[in-house]
């Protein structure tokens, strides 16, 4: 029995010949149903030869040669990015406002750069320097005639490269899914470092400060949108949409079970719902609020824009319009107003209320992200108390000696 030559891509088996060559950066290997003769090795090694050259030229037909091959599917299937990543966009079934941003990223940021490319020939250098361009900022690029081919980068932050990098994936993991790929681009590039920002909440003098100077100038309706903010801690896509059916006066609790992003109504962001408890400012915002909305029935929104009458359709005027400039004439560091959620959980805390019950009226799924987010408040809870009883046990006996002029 004949044997092939080495570095020929033929190995003679028992039974059969089985080829292997270099293809799309990996190594494939196939099986001829020929007996391993010397006639058969020689056909074998011209067969090889040919895939070769036609790898060299572009040309290779994977499916032409072995149809029932593991990569004949890959060569079938000349999907270019952009007409892979429309077709999974349809598929997604994930909240309106997740799959408005996925839109945005595939059609702006990946599609421009990738859109044109097929599946298999896009490599994760291509990737990272888009990720690169992006991250630094990159001027546009021109032709020898000056006629601009790619427009200009605009540098942007490490956290949206690292938003814009999930819907990349998901597109090459679905397109492995359909056996399209052997291995995604994309799954060995890790997120760039940024500083997560931190909590920045508001005093209590500086709150008292800023609801009663909405109570003196801005509309009831806008006050007391704010002054029920501050005192439950809700998200604002969950104030706009609270109807007077989720209000239990008995039991004094606010029932929260969606929210709004994108003029569009979901299910909270954790997915889950809970009752808040309302204290006299709660209830106090609530009755302002009444001759405005509360005749119009238990579905319709406690809160309103004050010129219209109409629901809020999302959180932008309220703070925009009398919010900030609130912050303005009182002299306040300009912060967002999302900030009166921060400032409900650390007045709480430093109140010394139970972190567990804190995380469960602001509907965190677990007590972890209250602890992790506000740790220092509370810290600050205890007023010193843990760090003397810290002192008291571990510095106690020097503090002795010292008083007695006996320090060790």
């Amino acid at each position: 029995m004949g044997r092939g030559r080495p570095g020929t891509g033929v190995e003679p088996l028992a039974e059969t010949i089985r080829l292997s060559f270099q293809w799309q950066g990996k190594r494939w290997r196939e099986t001829l149903g020929l007996r391993p003769t010397a006639a058969n090795i020689k056909a074998a090694e011209r067969l090889v030869a040919q895939i070769k050259q036609e790898i060299s030229a572009g040309v290779f037909d994977y499916a032409r040669h072995f149809p029932s091959g593991r990569g004949a599917g890959l060569v079938h299937d000349g999907s270019t990015f952009a007409a892979f990543a429309t077709q999974w966009l349809e598929t997604l079934t994930i909240e309106h406002s997740t799959k408005k941003t996925y839109t945005s990223s595939i059609d702006n940021v990946w599609k421009p750069h990738l859109g044109d490319l097929k599946l298999l020939d896009i490599r994760r250098t291509d990737i990272q320097a888009i990720v690169a361009k992006r991250r630094n900022g990159a001027p546009a690029e021109l032709d020898a005639a000056g006629k601009e081919i790619r427009p200009a980068v605009r540098k942007v932050s490490a956290k949206t490269i690292n938003n814009d990098l999930i819907p990349l994936r998901a597109v090459f993991e679905a397109a492995g899914a359909d056996d399209l790929l052997e291995a995604s681009p994309a799954a060995k590039i890790k997120n760039l470092l940024h500083q997560s920002p931190q909590p920045d909440p508001f005093t209590i003098e500086e709150r008292e400060k800023i609801l009663c100077d909405l109570r003196d100038r801005a509309p009831v309706p806008a006050w007391a949108y704010f002054e029920f903010a501050f005192a439950t801690g809700m998200r604002p896509s969950e104030m706009i949409v609270l109807t007077w059916g989720d209000i239990d006066w008995n039991a004094g609790t606010a029932r929260v079970s969606k929210a709004k992003t994108r003029g569009q109504e979901k299910d909270t962001k954790t997915h889950t719902v809970r009752d808040v408890d309302l204290t006299p400012r709660a209830v106090a915002a609530l009755k302002a609020m009444k001759p405005f909305t509360f005749m119009k029935g238990d579905a319709t929104p406690v809160f309103c824009h004050p010129a219209t009458g109409e629901p809020w359709t999302n959180d932008q005027y309220q703070r925009v319009t009398y919010f900030h400039p609130a912050l303005r004439r009182l002299g306040i560091r300009s912060r967002d107003a999302y900030q009166c959620r921060h400032t409900y959980a650390t007045l709480a805390l430093m109140a010394g209320v139970n972190p567990a019950y804190i995380a469960r009226q602001m509907g965190h799924k677990t007590m972890v992200m209250l602890l992790s987010r506000y740790a220092k408040w509370i810290d600050q809870a205890d007023k010193g108390r843990e760090a003397r009883k810290l002192a008291a046990a571990l510095d106690g006996e020097f503090a002795h000696d010292l008083s007695t002029g006996s320090a060790k």
